[in-house]
């Protein structure tokens, strides 16, 4: 819902970080996978109309092969274009 207030006045807005636990439940149900596909959409959006980059966090010891199956199931037309990156947080400091 909040992606959906940007407007053509944020200009500073350069990238979206979204954290992404792998956890099965987070796929699945038909509410859960439209709120997925919803956010696929916006985020699809804002990369065409104001170039904004989206990274998405995730925390697993699994393989990389393994993650970006499970992030091409949520965010499919991200990943299919090419345009989402995948950060391992391990080491990762976030600011608060």
């Amino acid at each position: 819902m909040a992606l959906q207030t940007i407007t053509s006045n944020h200009r500073d807005l350069q990238q979206i970080l979204i954290y992404v636990p792998f956890h099965p439940a987070s796929i699945g149900s038909q509410e859960t996978d439209r709120q997925w596909m919803d956010l696929d959409h916006h985020l699809i959006q804002l990369w065409e109309s104001h170039a904004i980059r989206t990274k998405v966090i995730y925390s697993v010891a699994r393989e990389e092969k393994v993650v970006c199956g499970y992030i091409r199931g949520l965010l499919p037309e991200m990943t299919k274009r090419g345009i989402i990156e995948l950060v391992d947080s391990v080491g990762l400091y976030v600011p608060q």
